[in-house]
């Protein structure tokens, strides 16, 4: 079978899988790069495909200067694809039993700080729906450390007395708890809510647009830039409140397990990379209220 034609039988299987349109897109975009690499050394057939060739590509890519984590993020689709196809009888090899990947750089992850967080909700001030809504959303982010997907499937059904169901990744589900002030400005949208939409058919989602429409992750994200404004030498985004959720839990003494879980990790080595990313200042104020003999009384 040919490479190009493996991928597209790909692309529909992980559809079928229900991976989300931004997933599937990923995957298209980076198995095209590896496409272009296999048609410009003349590989066309997926037999032909050796670990051999998988290593070049990892060497090019090297080569261009890329990021070892940019490059391993375009590997994992590479290493998906390879195995279906070897798993489907196609050919190729075994990617279970050996894959080459790139050494990465030490990750550091850049959070808000906490003067930024309440410049945010300065700037997301009124009584409004929107200004209600955009300052939930705001919370619940900030709060909860959850994705912005992750918000944005948020149904109705799903929140509960003192906690809410999250659907991750994979369609993997975990719960997230709503905190006094989370439930407070919960409590103020869903009032709001109820009286905007009262004569009006809306979606089936928690958050919605001013027409009613489930919100969208790029709505998210605009708002975010609106409300940052004036906030530099950071990224303004949903995920960056899911970097301040990991390093303030970190900052007041929570365990790495128990910050895993409801950020939707599958291990405490992804969340360690946040435990990493601390200054030596903030290590040195935790370990400085931590003192192993003032402990002793």
């Amino acid at each position: 079978m040919e490479i190009q034609q493996g991928i597209k039988e790909f692309l529909i299987e992980i559809e079928v899988r229900k991976y989300t349109p931004r997933t599937i897109r990923g995957y298209r975009n980076n198995l095209n790069l590896f496409l272009r690499f296999c048609t410009e050394h003349e590989i066309a057939a997926i037999e032909n495909v050796t670990l051999a060739t998988v290593k070049q590509f990892t060497r090019a890519m090297t080569a261009s200067k890329k990021k070892g984590t940019y490059i391993n993020g375009i590997l994992k689709g590479v290493k998906s694809f390879l195995q279906y196809c070897y798993e489907e009888g196609y050919g190729a090899f075994n990617t279970k039993c050996c894959f080459p990947w790139c050494k990465e750089e030490r990750a550091v992850i850049t959070a808000f700080t906490p003067q930024q967080v309440k410049t945010m909700f300065q700037n997301c001030r009124g009584s409004d729906f929107k200004a209600i809504r955009d300052r939930t959303i705001l919370t619940m982010l900030i709060d909860t450390g959850i994705r912005c997907l992750e918000l944005c499937s948020i149904r109705p059904s799903d929140i509960h007395e003192d906690y809410i169901i999250i659907r991750g990744k994979n369609h993997k589900q975990r719960v997230v708890p709503i905190t006094p002030i989370l439930r407070k400005n919960m409590v103020k949208y869903e009032a709001v809510k109820e009286s905007y939409f009262r004569y009006k058919n809306t979606d089936d989602t928690y958050f919605l647009s001013f027409h009613g429409r489930a919100l969208t992750v790029s709505a998210v994200e605009v708002l975010m830039k609106k409300y940052g404004s004036g906030i530099e030498g950071i990224r303004v985004s949903p995920h960056t409140c899911r970097h301040f959720f990991a390093q303030q839990q970190i900052k007041m003494g929570t365990d790495l397990y128990t910050i895993s879980r409801p950020l939707g990790h599958e291990n405490i080595q992804i969340t360690q990379t946040y435990l990493n990313s601390l200054r030596d200042r903030d290590v040195i104020e935790i370990a400085k209220s931590k003192s192993v003999l003032m402990s002793l009384g």
